[in-house]
């Protein structure tokens, strides 16, 4: 619940330090005084856009601070603790509006963007205007508040997100339609070009050793009549080769190292060359020997490059870039042929999903229906105790008839209000005055309130357009609520004053150059005083006193 109010420069509150309590609290005074600027402030503080014209004159800055007492098994507390703020008994929420438009925000000491102080502040409190009849008119809220009391926000949660899959499904679907021929040509040509280079399955490094094969085939005949020519020059029968030289000189040089063993390290030497030149005349032999002549397999050598090559320039790329070709073809390929890239699969899975969509949208339509029904009689019946016995509210949903898949569902709801017996139901925009329609909004509101979770509820003037015996039941229903919730209520009414468990009372004062606005929590005595002006106006007397000391004795004696 609220705890207290700090508000400094706004509007024309120069600086105001309020204590809240728990219960009905009544904000009263004249028209013009200030009191809902108590609540433009707590909105401001719980995240509301900033209007730096409601800073007050010749001040550069406005600063609202809200005390909050946090129960422990509460929203609010399951938030700050998600957001990593300590959950303690107490939270401070803070904001400062500068003259410059600059706006800062603050929970418990630490800087946050405006939409988390908007966030917290929806787990907190539900703040509802004087003109909050008003949006009764609009269609989305008539839905919203059948939707509120059919409790199944999880369900709509889940709808939206199909009908986003299937916006986004369908968006995709007439692209591809639209584009289809020019991407079938695209996956067809893919095809080919991939399947002619599964054909080649060419290998890495597979063009180099084609290549050191070819020359080596190409050039057989000569590798085979020069490698014989060298081994019979190193060594052969006939004893003119160098291996039989290099013999001689070896055993020559052997025997003078008897004489000089400074020659022994050239001897040593000598020897290693005769065995590596008899070595070298047999690898020259053998390799000789198994040079083979094959035209076949020159031929297809010479096939198999010229393939590669062909392929190559046709793609405009080097022999050695074509697996890298490959591979990105195939990518392409496998992104053009993918579940949402066909159209076939895309258009079988647009149908599954509006298949779901319409589903859960008929289990949501039904619910919505079941509901209707029972909050009508609801309605109806707070209507009655409002002053509008006679009057009966009926909310229609019916099936959208074109079937146009959206968000929310299928469902037109309507609120329909027939005021007097004899009339048509009619929809509530077509028949209720203002005076009416604030009765009605009343009535939501007193069945509504049960179904929020949010520990504050704070009323701006929603009861204007009733009075008398009308406005003693919303007084009582008010004070009702406060059993249960913290309430805060801007009211004319004197009425709904005298049932509040706690009473404020804004005066304006003005001089010469200035305006400020107070407020100040009255005491028993100052209730009557203040609850005889909101009956008897200017002029006072005994019996307007009195009158004002039984309304307030029976509204608190009544609970």
């Amino acid at each position: 619940m609220l705890k207290s109010l700090h508000i400094k420069n706004f509007a024309i509150i120069e600086e105001l330090e309020l204590e809240f309590f728990s219960g009905l609290s009544t904000l009263t005074g004249e028209t013009g005084a200030g009191k809902s600027i108590i609540i433009d402030a707590i909105g401001l503080v719980l995240g509301d856009r900033a209007d730096n014209n409601l800073i007050r004159a010749c001040k550069e800055a406005a600063e609202i601070i809200l005390v909050i007492e946090i129960e422990l098994q509460s929203n609010s507390a399951d938030w700050l603790a998600s957001h990593d703020f300590e959950v303690e008994q107490e939270c401070i929420l803070r904001r400062i509006v500068r003259k410059d438009g600059k706006s800062k925000a603050y929970i418990n000491g630490v800087p946050v963007p405006l939409k988390t102080l908007k966030e917290l502040g929806e787990c907190i409190i539900n703040i509802y205007g004087q003109h909050a009849h008003q949006s009764l008119m609009n269609l989305a809220t008539q839905r919203a508040l059948v939707d509120r009391f059919a409790n199944h926000k999880s369900s709509l949660n889940s709808l939206e997100s199909l009908f986003t899959d299937w916006r986004e499904q369908r968006q995709r679907f007439e692209q591809l339609s639209k584009n289809s021929s020019e991407i079938q040509s695209t996956i067809e040509l893919l095809r080919y070009q991939v399947q002619e280079l599964d054909q080649l399955n060419l290998a890495a490094n597979e063009v180099n050793e084609l290549e050191h094969k070819h020359k080596r085939l190409a050039n057989a005949e000569e590798l085979k009549q020069s490698t014989m020519q060298a081994c019979h020059q190193l060594k052969n029968d006939d004893g003119s080769d160098i291996y039989t030289h290099l013999n001689q000189v070896c055993t020559q040089i052997s025997t003078l190292t008897e004489n000089d063993p400074s020659l022994q390290a050239t001897s040593q030497s000598l020897e290693e060359a005769f065995t590596i030149i008899n070595e070298c005349a047999d690898d020259l032999r053998h390799y000789a020997e198994n040079v083979e002549i094959d035209t076949e397999e020159l031929f297809q050598t010479e096939e198999r490059l010229a393939s590669i090559d062909q392929i190559s320039r046709k793609h405009k790329v080097t022999a050695d870039e074509l697996l890298i070709l490959h591979e990105k073809l195939i990518n392409e390929l496998n992104a053009l042929t993918q579940p949402e890239c066909d159209i076939d699969a895309l258009e079988s899975q647009l149908k599954q999903t509006e298949a779901d969509y319409t589903t859960l949208a008929k289990k949501i339509s039904n619910k919505r229906k079941s509901v209707a029904k029972k909050l009508s009689n609801q309605i109806t019946h707070a209507l009655a105790k409002l002053g509008m016995e006679k009057a009966r509210v009926e909310i229609k949903v019916s099936y959208n008839a074109d079937d146009t898949l959206t968000s929310f569902g299928f469902d037109n709801i309507v609120f329909n209000v027939q005021t007097n017996p004899g009339q048509k139901m009619l929809p509530l925009s077509q028949v209720a005055s203002g005076g009416e329609l604030s009765r009605i909004s009343l009535a939501i509101q007193m069945i509504a309130v049960d179904k929020l979770d949010v520990p504050v509820l704070i009323f701006d003037e929603v009861d204007s357009g009733v009075g008398g015996a009308v406005a003693e039941v919303v007084g009582r229903e008010l004070r009702t609520i406060g059993e249960h919730r913290q309430v805060m209520c801007i009211t004319h009414l004197a009425q709904v004053a005298a049932n509040a468990h706690h009473h404020y009372r804004v005066n304006k004062q003005s001089e010469a150059s200035d305006t400020v606005s107070a407020i100040e929590y009255l005491a028993q005595t100052e209730r009557i005083t203040e609850i005889a002006r909101m009956i008897g106006g200017v002029t006072l007397t005994e019996n307007t006193f009195l009158h004002a000391q039984e309304m307030l004795e029976s509204g608190t004696s009544q609970h």
